[in-house]
């Protein structure tokens, strides 16, 4: 389950970057309310419409996937006990996962289920036979989808993003240049950026630990490992620009602050 926010949002946010970096590095290029207007503007439309719109659709996917393979658990009868009741344990089945991390024959391309005879794909219905659901059931939620990484790391995008939207509201102009004092600044603009691309760290790095078959060996080869990768890089920069942008009036951490934005 591999995915990455909408290119949209990755383009605005890097014109955002400019808007707020530009000036700073090079003055003599500021155009009358650039930081205030186009940087606010863009990174309202960045942060709301596309992050957040992009990671609830995350979480949509990640409930109404093809359960039964990469991110569904088979059940394993293990023992009877005396009183004839059985004991279960779940079990990661890989034999009907048809993503393509499951391939690892090529870098991009052909599904695991067409490159590994062994795997064979079942029906596209739900953990709970539906043919699509808007949330999980409880039972399902418990036992099913809070074991399973791209559900997790889903959540953790979505929870990110709603935080990080925050940021995008108090970055319009008329708002954000009435934030005084700085305590108030801080506590809607700035600790919202922090917290919300904390949220993409660990969703990213959910990304790429659900491509590895050891936890602590990187999958270079697989082009999943790599959208969680430089999705992380973006999150480190979006977490490292809140919490220098609290530095006010250092100008050092402020050029680094709109810096990391962009990179």
């Amino acid at each position: 389950m591999q995915n990455v926010d909408p290119v949209e949002a990755v383009s605005l946010t890097t014109i955002q970057g400019f808007f707020v970096w530009l000036p700073i590095a090079y003055p003599s290029t500021e155009f009358n309310h650039e930081v205030l207007d186009g940087g606010g503007i863009t990174a309202f439309i960045g942060a709301i419409l596309f992050f957040e719109t992009g990671s609830i659709l995350l979480m949509f996917e990640a409930v109404n996937e093809n359960s039964h393979g990469c991110f569904g658990w088979a059940v394993e009868q293990l023992i009877q006990d005396d009183k004839g009741g059985a004991t279960f344990r779940f079990v990661a089945d890989r034999h009907h996962c048809v993503h393509h991390q499951q391939n690892r024959r090529n870098f991009v391309g052909k599904s695991a289920a067409a490159t590994l005879p062994e795997i064979k794909p079942k029906d596209e219905r739900t953990k709970d036979g539906s043919t699509w659901q808007w949330f999980p059931s409880w039972h399902a939620l418990k036992t099913h989808y809070l074991h399973e990484l791209g559900f997790l790391a889903s959540t953790a995008q979505f929870v990110g993003a709603t935080i990080f939207g925050i940021a995008g509201f108090t970055a319009l102009p008329g708002v954000n240049n009435h934030l005084s004092p700085q305590g108030v600044m801080n506590g809607v603009y700035w600790i919202p950026q922090v917290v919300g691309g904390s949220g993409f760290i660990v969703s990213s790095t959910l990304y790429m630990l659900e491509t590895q078959k050891k936890w602590y060996l990187p999958a270079f080869h697989l082009l999943g490992w790599h959208v969680g990768f430089w999705n992380l890089i973006g999150a480190l920069g979006f977490t490292l620009s809140g919490a220098l942008g609290m530095a006010y009036g250092n100008s050092g951490a402020q050029y680094e602050a709109a810096l990391a934005t962009f990179w």
